[in-house]
């Protein structure tokens, strides 16, 4: 069972810009190779907010409990009715009971909270355990120059495109693995917060500063794991295997590739039976047509 969270359906278009070499390891070795995200250069990854904080690590829940139920209680013996004290006193009991027991959903499960383990402490161990493959969703046809220089890095490159659909639908997946695809939220970390309605929450937002990525994210994780454990092996992250290459809906050389590099790509079509659209971006063909 695959999970779309944010918006994201089977049928929505991505984008993978990469060099020669990740497009043959695909070819090649028919697999998809996806990264731990303790491996991405972002040190945001996962990172919570002010405010997230305030409530995740349960510092909300004890000033509540002091407002309403201490200061009531004890402070305030002499100003408050019998009956609102001992109410009061009832709750400072439950607070007590239910900090005793804190827990923090995951996608493994719960894993329980005490004073030597912290909800930032199961958060940075999940990372360990959760690898993905990047993707962009295109806001039109067009191609996004800035993903062509970071992410192809040089004039050597391609961009393929795909659908969710079609590229989970390829992908070999163990029966121990679950899978989730998940698009990217932005926010500012010093005055932002986000929703923790979803275990993968603090995964899936990064900085402002990424937004021109419109990320969407294929996660892959063990469907049976204690994530407070190391993970001793596959650190970096997972090869899958795919079935096929029809997953591959076009193959686009960047703009500014010289001609035999554009010729070798277009090679590659027979000699892997691509039945992919293949061709230079079509930034290239406006400026012939256009620039001066």
């Amino acid at each position: 069972m695959i999970e779309y969270i944010g918006g994201l359906k089977s049928e929505t278009k991505i984008q993978r810009y990469m060099d020669l070499g990740k497009f043959m390891d695909i070819l090649e070795n028919q697999q998809l190779f996806f990264c731990n995200i303790n491996c991405f250069e972002d040190k945001l990854e996962g990172a919570s907010t002010p405010l997230n904080e305030f409530f995740s690590s349960g510092a909300a829940s004890a000033l509540s409990n002091f407002a309403n139920n201490t200061l009531v209680s004890s402070f305030g013996k002499n100003l408050n009715p019998p009956e609102e004290i001992e109410a009061a006193k009832k709750r400072s009991e439950e607070y007590v009971k239910e900090s005793e027991n804190r827990s923090v959903k995951t996608v493994f499960g719960e894993v329980k909270l005490d004073d030597n383990l912290t909800y930032r402490d199961v958060v940075k161990a999940q990372k360990s355990w959760l690898d993905v493959s990047c993707w962009h969703v295109p806001e039109s046809s067009q191609d996004n120059m800035a993903m062509w220089k970071i992410y192809g890095q040089s004039s050597q490159s391609i961009c393929i495109t795909t659908t969710l659909g079609k590229i989970l639908d390829a992908l070999n997946l163990p029966l121990d693995k679950a899978v989730a695809a998940v698009k990217v939220n932005y926010i500012d970390h010093e005055n932002h917060y986000f929703q923790t309605s979803h275990c993968l929450n603090p995964f899936i937002h990064k900085h402002l500063a990424y937004k021109y990525e419109n990320e969407a994210r294929i996660i892959v994780y063990p469907r049976k794991q204690n994530p407070l454990e190391r993970r001793a092996t596959s650190a970096y992250g997972t090869p899958i295997k795919l079935v096929g290459t029809e997953f591959i809906e076009e193959v686009r050389v960047c703009p500014e590739a010289p001609e035999w590099f554009c010729s070798l790509i277009l090679s590659l079509k027979g000699r892997y039976g691509l039945r992919a659209e293949m061709g230079r971006s079509n930034l290239d063909l406006i400026a012939q047509s256009y620039g001066i």
